[in-house]
């Protein structure tokens, strides 16, 4: 009986065990472990410095800002604003796009003569003060008095070259402070000498075209005759441009371009505003491109140069640098002799 009971239990335990065999109407449950992973074995510590690129960044020297080493003034006589359009001159429009200018409000003295009105240009100085009220070569009378351009670079050590159309320029300044002077009668001749004188080197050049006042006198300001000797000029004026282009000059040169007065009709007596207006350009290394809002007075120009030089304002000076054209604020405070201008000749 004992045993009976024994082995009823165990059947029963057997039975009702979890662990049994599943019956085929039941799906089997099947667990999906992940694949073995393999660990990242981890470098062992090393004081040992890894390294560093270096890093060198690639040197870059800025080239230096051209400096004005010389400066050429040309002058075309008796030459109207409204002129350099209707001539036209094509090379002087060219230049214009690389300038700064003015052609509203530039004025000469109010003596509007060809020496005169050049003694004020290079000297920097009113009638009065510079001696030359007259417009003839008087050989005798000697030459333009105060400190002109002239004697500024000259007392610098540079090449001073004056090459002009007219006799009476001579007076401008003194022989011993021009290293080259030379007289030529038309503006081929004039230019072709001015290119010579780039060829061997110049510090200062003062150039003048001598033949639209000439015709200007003879046959009328505006004129076809007029406009012709103009369109010379301009000519010459490509020349000698791309004389200092050939060079290597060009980028360290300072170009102005202006005229001693303008006309109408036959003269230039004064009697109207077409006589003193005149244009005024300058083109070169440090110049800011576009119109000049200042009022420009012939006396500028040599204070100009000067300032473009590096060379000191003189005192007595009536002109003052053109500030504009460097792109600086304009300034337009004359001494207080500066009338309108330089009124006590007229």
């Amino acid at each position: 009986m004992k045993r009976f009971v024994i082995l009823f239990l165990c059947l029963f335990l057997t039975a009702s065990s979890p662990w049994q065999a599943a019956s085929p109407s039941s799906p089997a449950v099947v667990t999906v472990l992940p694949p073995a992973q393999t660990a990242t074995p981890v470098p062992a510590y090393t004081n040992t410095p890894i390294p560093a690129t270096e890093i060198i960044p690639p040197t870059i020297t800025p080239a230096p800002a051209p400096k004005i080493e010389r400066v050429i003034i040309l002058s075309f006589d008796g030459m109207r604003t409204d002129a350099i359009a209707a001539a036209p001159m094509n090379n002087l429009l060219e230049l214009m796009n690389s300038s700064a200018y003015n052609l509203t409000t530039a004025i000469t003295i109010a003596y509007p003569s060809t020496l005169p009105s050049h003694a004020a240009m290079l000297s920097g100085l009113c009638t009065a003060k510079n001696g030359i009220f007259y417009n003839r070569y008087f050989k005798y009378m000697g030459y333009s008095q105060g400190v002109d351009i002239f004697d500024l670079a000259h007392a610098a050590g540079m090449r001073t070259v004056m090459i002009v159309g007219k006799d009476k320029l001579r007076e401008l300044a003194e022989p011993e402070t021009t290293d080259v002077f030379e007289i030529r009668h038309d503006e081929a001749t004039v230019g072709a000498a001015a290119v010579e004188q780039i060829a061997q080197g110049f510090g200062l050049m003062f150039v003048h075209f001598p033949s639209a006042d000439q015709v200007g006198h003879k046959y009328d300001w505006m004129g076809g005759s007029y406009l012709l000797m103009l369109r010379n000029g301009d000519e010459a004026l490509g020349k000698i441009v791309a004389a200092l282009d050939e060079s290597g000059l060009r980028e360290s040169t300072m170009i102005i371009v202006t005229a001693d007065h303008g006309g109408h009709d036959g003269n230039h007596d004064g009697t109207k505003i077409e006589d003193f207006r005149i244009p005024w350009i300058v083109s070169g290394p440090e110049i800011v491109p576009g119109e000049i809002t200042a009022r420009i007075h012939i006396m500028d120009t040599a204070a100009t140069v000067a300032y473009g030089l590096g060379f000191p304002q003189q005192d007595d000076w009536d002109g003052i640098p053109v500030y504009e054209a460097f792109g600086l604020p304009r300034l337009e405070i004359h001494p207080e002799s500066v009338q309108w201008p330089c009124h006590e000749w007229n």
